[in-house]
């Protein structure tokens, strides 16, 4: 039933790890047969989506209606699929077969195979798109136009194909656009390990199937990447965590009198704590902190900051799961433990994560796993974020 091998159109990886034929050597995985490994076994978990209209083109008779996940009109996600090496471009639903990557001719559609954790990176992607512009205009990002994006890619890869069967002459079967969407990115770096007999798995490149989503240790990973740093002024213990823990930031009430202070300066505590806790990203925080010198004095950006909004996943768009960064529980902190908490470079490791500096020593044991999955969470979503940027048409 069709080819040997098909990669997800979101990563670039596959749905399935043959076991290695033969002993394990110093350049391949670790294990003989890499979906034990608990960091490998995320890639079974599979989703197809597709246009409603045309999911009968690709079922192989007697046609029956699959369950829809979507609420969205003429939009489908299908519920977990199965598939298998000898399945080729074929993936059940029950017990139904379905023909992904083919194109109804009359409408374009196609029906693409992701991974489930792919499909929740670009879920997050999208919310994050939109937390950016809380009002954006058209075109709104959505599963629906991730999902116009890749038919259109579908299209410009046949287009692709034809072109390069002319100029060779050769119309046989190549491996462009064989076992899946051909991107100029390369799901960086995932394609070159593509082969018909399945992925060709090297040391090198087992961190690209590392589990993006389930992250053993990641907050103890990156709180073991924070510096420490020697305030600009000296920072006293407060009588109550709630007063550095309770809001979106901490806004020093006693920077400004209000009693002599007038129009903006003179909104409460309370008030400024409200309107910061509207504001979905860091970036946004910021922008209005720069609006005026009233907004520049009130909100206090400092490590204290950056901390909370590491744990509340508003400073980094990949990180949405570090409420433990820190060790320390947002609800039972010591007012001494935020004293030390603050004296650590958070702002600095933000910039690092930003900026992809952030690196490991070989040999550190269960954390060198868990910096591959973060490695891999980071790729991934970047690849969502490309997908969101591809015209639909």
């Amino acid at each position: 039933m069709g080819f040997s091998f098909v990669y997800c159109v979101v990563c670039g990886c596959p749905f399935d790890i043959p076991p290695a034929e033969e002993p394990v050597t110093e350049d391949r995985w670790k294990s003989d047969d890499p979906l034990e490994d608990e960091t490998k076994q995320w890639m079974c978990r599979i989703r197809l989506i597709g246009a409603t209209a045309s999911l009968e083109r690709f079922a192989t008779p007697p046609f029956r209606m699959p369950k829809n996940e979507s609420r969205t009109k003429g939009f489908f996600l299908s519920e977990p699929a199965d598939w298998a090496i000898t399945d080729g471009l074929y993936f059940r639903l029950g017990q139904d077969p379905f023909r992904v990557l083919a194109s109804a001719k009359d409408s374009g559609d196609v029906l693409f195979p992701l991974h489930e954790n792919c499909l929740i990176i670009l879920q997050r992607a999208i919310a994050w798109r939109i937390g950016l512009t809380p009002e954006p205009g058209p075109p709104v990002p959505s599963l629906v136009r991730a999902y116009k994006a890749l038919c259109a890619q579908y299209a410009r890869n046949v287009a692709e194909k034809a072109r390069l069967s002319k100029k060779t002459g050769f119309y046989g079967s190549s491996d462009y656009m064989d076992y899946g969407l051909e991107f100029e990115h390369d799901y960086e770096g995932a394609r070159e390990f593509w082969a018909s007999e399945g992925w060709t798995a090297t040391r090198g490149n087992e961190w690209y199937c590392n589990d993006p989503i389930d992250i053993s240790h990641l907050a103890r990973f990156l709180s073991g990447q924070v510096q420490e740093t020697i305030p600009s002024k000296p920072i006293a213990a407060v009588d109550s965590a709630e007063e550095h823990t309770g809001t979106a930031v901490n806004v020093e009430a006693s920077m400004l009198d209000s009693a002599t202070s007038s129009g903006l300066e003179a909104l409460p505590l309370e008030i400024w704590n409200h309107i910061i806790a509207f504001l979905p990203t860091t970036s946004a925080v910021l922008q209005l902190r720069r609006c005026c010198k009233a907004f520049a004095s009130r909100i206090s950006v400092d490590q204290q900051f950056w901390l909370k909004h590491l744990r509340e996943g508003r400073a980094v768009p990949y990180l949405w799961d570090l409420r433990d960064l820190g060790e320390t529980k947002n609800d039972q902190v010591h007012p001494m433990v935020l004293v030390e908490l603050s004296r650590r470079d958070w702002k600095g490791l933000a910039q690092s994560l930003v900026q992809r500096n952030i690196t490991i020593q070989t040999n550190q044991g269960p954390l060198e796993s868990t910096f591959w999955s973060f490695k891999n969470r980071d790729r991934i979503f970047r690849l969502a974020q490309r997908l969101l940027e591809l015209p639909v048409d």
